[in-house]
């Protein structure tokens, strides 16, 4: 079940879950930095989906993502 129990901080790599507005949760998601601290939402994963993780480890290159609140991201592997 998703949502239960403590946040685990996922590493660089690991599969993650998002939690919408809509309160549902999404996978084909991968954390691409560790935390770091946002005026706006606090504590933040970058995170990218899961075919530009893919393309930009084999193009050798940093892949392109987007900042998620650690509070509505779910780490799993």
């Amino acid at each position: 079940m998703f949502g239960k129990g403590p946040r685990r901080v996922p590493d660089p790599g690991q599969r993650v879950r998002l939690l919408g507005e809509d309160k549902e949760w999404r996978g084909g998601f991968r954390a691409i930095s560790g935390p770091s601290s946002d005026d706006a939402y606090g504590v933040i994963i970058w995170v990218a989906e899961e075919e530009e993780w893919e393309t930009a480890t084999l193009k050798r290159r940093a892949p392109v993502g987007m900042p998620w609140p650690l509070d509505r991201l779910e780490a799993y592997e």
